[in-house]
């Protein structure tokens, strides 16, 4: 678990800019300041939440024998699957909420990860 903070910790990180980022887009595209903001902040936490979901479902798939472990990783995926189709549904029908701002940051934890890893390779 010690693992999974630190990652969760890590992707915070790379997240709050990448948020600001994203706010000053949709604010230079015209979207209402406190309505973007609210969606951005409620996505990210969302986002931050996954990926802490999934490094606790492998931390704990690895306590078990790999049968049981993949039993317990693939329940966690649905569980997860079916949050975020909730988050999605509930991001397009809340009225205050902007559907993209609440769902781009889903794809933050991607983005640090792709690019932790091409800074990585280039000795940074």
């Amino acid at each position: 678990m010690q693992i999974v903070r630190e990652e969760t910790r890590r992707m915070l990180r790379g997240m709050v800019p990448l948020t600001l980022i994203a706010f000053g887009a949709f604010v230079l595209a015209g979207c209402e300041p406190v309505r973007a903001g609210v969606s951005l902040l409620l996505g990210a936490c969302y986002s931050l939440l996954l990926f802490r979901m999934i490094g606790k479902s492998a931390a704990k798939a690895a306590l078990f024998p790999p049968a049981q472990g993949t039993r317990i990783v693939r329940r966690g995926y649905f569980f997860r699957y079916v949050l975020t189709g909730v988050m999605v549904f509930a991001a397009i029908k809340t009225p205050f909420l902007q559907p993209l701002a609440a769902v781009l940051p889903l794809f933050f934890p991607k983005v640090i990860l792709l690019w932790s890893t091409v800074v990585r390779r280039k000795g940074g």
